[in-house]
């Protein structure tokens, strides 16, 4: 169920700019809602690719509030005006403000959100301060693996290199299908290359099907994923800077949920 009240927050959790009760809600109303949690990773997405962005480049668009100020001008015709042409009841013109109220508070929230990752990009820019910037993300992550691990039907694997039999990373899978990746051990590969991670799960008869479980970028020390149905392991690769949808590379490193 859609709760309007913690969507209006979601950007502001990516932000890292709520207090700890507020943060608590929103974490446990994704714990939930799997599309709200699809909606938090794009927005993580968008706040990375604007702080690697230059600065010249991460100026809010005018035709972004041109479309906001329609819409809310829209709604107001919409609301206030009867379709007849006669005044609306009391009731009714309450009831159409208050839809009105219920769309602009998300939009503005949007909007304020693009503003704050707008000038968030350019502070970090101007500092010269990007890693650390990303770490808390990473951080959270991490939380989120050691969290999950301790949930009941979690299940865990060692991602082994095939190379040398090392410990490269470790996956936690939780039974709605929510993963996390830790890989502290991972090499940081050249910016034309990334790492992708793959989920082994049972296909027709006795063969097994080999499905994308996510881009990880050219050195991720922690990446959450999700995934649909039984996966009975996980292998990673090493492809071409934005991924494939099939690989032909041999497997970096694998292992077998247990």
């Amino acid at each position: 169920m859609i709760n309007r009240d913690m969507e209006a927050l979601l950007g502001a959790y990516v932000l890292d700019a709520l207090d700890d009760s507020e943060r608590a809600q929103v974490e446990a109303y994704l714990a939930e809602n799997p599309r709200a949690r699809a909606e938090v990773d794009e927005l993580r997405e968008t706040v990375a690719a604007l702080a690697s962005a230059p600065v010249e480049e991460t100026v809010a668009p005018p035709e972004l509030w041109a479309r906001i100020a329609e819409e809310i001008e829209a709604e107001e015709i919409e609301g206030d005006v009867a379709p007849s042409g006669a005044a609306p009841q009391v009731d009714e013109l309450a009831e159409r403000r208050e839809r009105k109220r219920r769309w602009v508070a998300p939009a503005l929230a949007v909007a304020a959100s693009v503003v704050a990752v707008v000038l968030a990009a350019q502070v970090v820019s101007l500092q010269g301060d990007l890693d650390d910037a990303r770490e808390p993300g990473d951080e959270q992550v991490v939380a989120a693996f050691e969290r999950a691990t301790d949930e009941t039907g979690a299940r865990e694997t060692q991602l082994v290199s095939a190379t040398n039999d090392e410990e490269v990373a470790r996956i936690v899978v939780l039974p709605d299908g929510r993963g996390y990746m830790v890989g502290d051990a991972l090499d940081a590969l050249p910016d034309d290359q990334t790492y992708q991670l793959w989920a082994v799960v049972p296909g027709g008869g006795d063969e097994a099907k080999v499905i994308s479980a996510g881009v990880l970028g050219a050195d991720p020390k922690a990446a959450s994923f999700e995934v649909d149905g039984d996966v009975d392991a996980f292998v990673l690769t090493v492809e071409e800077a934005g991924g494939v949808e099939a690989s032909e590379q041999d497997p970096y490193a694998a292992g077998t949920l247990v």
